[in-house]
């Protein structure tokens, strides 16, 4: 349904954001499934697949909308991962990279929804941004207690200083 109550196609704009989005999320679960395959640490472990779990549903919820419209999905990439357990990066590195994808992520469904004209649409951006942002605070939580990031410069407060 669009702003004006009617039923209608995907425009152009809608489906190419919505594609985009897809091909997206689908090489951020790639790339997050073979961090998780290769660490070791059970709480970057939980945190992957939670982030997994995200992208998963994600993606779930945006090709059945391009189905729906007999629109071609693009195609995952699991199987492009290999079998190998041997961490190539830190896990430090693994985790910023995937909360990266994630911050990046909200960025692009904000982009999608404010450029759809149909209400389904664009409610499935704020709900993928929601999850998304649920999955950065957990980045944001796993990074304070790994010690891999410090606390953000912030204002004077000019009331203490006079």
């Amino acid at each position: 349904m669009d702003l004006f109550g009617d039923k209608r196609q995907l425009n152009s704009m809608e489906a190419g954001n919505i594609y985009f989005n897809l091909k997206k999320s689908i090489a951020a679960k790639a790339l997050v499934n073979g961090f998780k395959q290769v660490t070791k640490d059970k709480d970057i472990h939980n945190f992957m697949d939670e982030c997994l779990h995200t992208a998963s549903k994600n993606i779930n919820i945006f090709s059945s909308l391009l189905q729906e419209e007999n629109l071609q999905s693009p195609r995952l990439l699991d199987v492009e991962i290999t079998n190998s357990d041997v961490a190539l990066f830190s896990d430090k590195l693994m985790v910023f990279h995937a909360g990266f994808l994630f911050h990046l992520a909200t960025t692009y469904y904000a982009a999608a929804m404010i450029t759809s004209m149909r209400i389904d649409v664009a409610g499935h951006c704020d709900a993928s941004i929601l999850r998304d942002l649920k999955t950065i605070s957990s980045f944001g939580r796993i990074m304070i207690k790994k010690g891999w990031i410090e606390k953000l410069p912030q204002a004077d407060d000019r009331k203490e200083l006079s």
